[in-house]
């Protein structure tokens, strides 16, 4: 697309406009192998409901519905533009009710569902996004049923330094530091997964690359700051 390492990170963060639009297209597919992973980690059962946290313009719902029998599912996204692309996408299933789109204007404000909501969620490449990431994961954590399960699919440091556009407003992290992190919030670690799949660079360069999926389970009690 030619631009700017700032203006691809801009977009990866909340991907607007035309632009943006061909970005949520490129982000669903380039992303297919760690969003599809991501849910198969998650043991997703009949009547779960799925909330995904970063869901894109919604291309994968089809899939995620047919993952077993009654599912639910719940999208939220920072980006207006996403969202309505999803919900375009995917109307009929809007209309049967089994799933819905949620614009999060303020991530400030937290999610914007009672707690005990979900059974199951996922959040791929998005933790780079969260100022606060203690705050973030608490709220995903009160969202979620006692022993509801979180999957976290995201690429480390190491390899995401290497990438120019990723000095714009990018929190890298590493696995062990998210696991840290959830635990203080009251997550416990059943497995992490290391994995890698045949990327294409912004440059249209052929990469490994390297990502984790983190698949926590919300404890009893959530652990008090010091």
């Amino acid at each position: 697309m030619g631009m700017e390492a700032e203006e691809v990170a801009a977009q990866l963060r909340c991907p607007h406009g035309e632009i943006g639009k061909q970005f949520g297209q490129v982000m669903n597919l380039r992303n297919l192998t760690m969003i599809v992973e991501a849910l198969a980690q998650l043991d997703i059962h009949d009547g779960s409901r799925v909330l995904e946290v970063g869901c894109g313009n919604g291309g994968l719902l089809g899939h995620i519905l047919s993952l077993a029998k009654g599912v639910r599912y719940a999208g939220v996204e920072i980006s207006a533009d996403m969202v309505e692309a999803a919900q375009a996408f995917n109307a009929p299933f809007l209309a049967a009710g089994l799933a819905e789109y949620v614009l999060l204007e303020d991530a400030t404000e937290g999610l914007p569902f009672p707690e005990d909501s979900f059974d199951r969620a996922l959040s791929v490449n998005t933790v780079y996004f969260q100022e606060d990431l203690g705050c973030w994961l608490g709220e995903m954590r009160r969202v979620l049923v006692p022993s509801g399960r979180l999957c976290l699919t995201f690429a480390e440091r190491a390899f995401m330094r290497s990438l120019a556009f990723t000095r714009d407003g990018f929190h890298l992290v590493d696995g062990d530091e998210v696991v840290s992190v959830a635990g203080a919030q009251g997550w416990t670690l059943l497995r992490r997964v290391d994995r890698q799949d045949l990327a294409v660079s912004k440059d249209g360069e052929l990469v490994e690359r390297p990502f984790v999926h983190l698949v926590l389970e919300k404890g009893d009690e959530r652990i008090p700051p010091n």
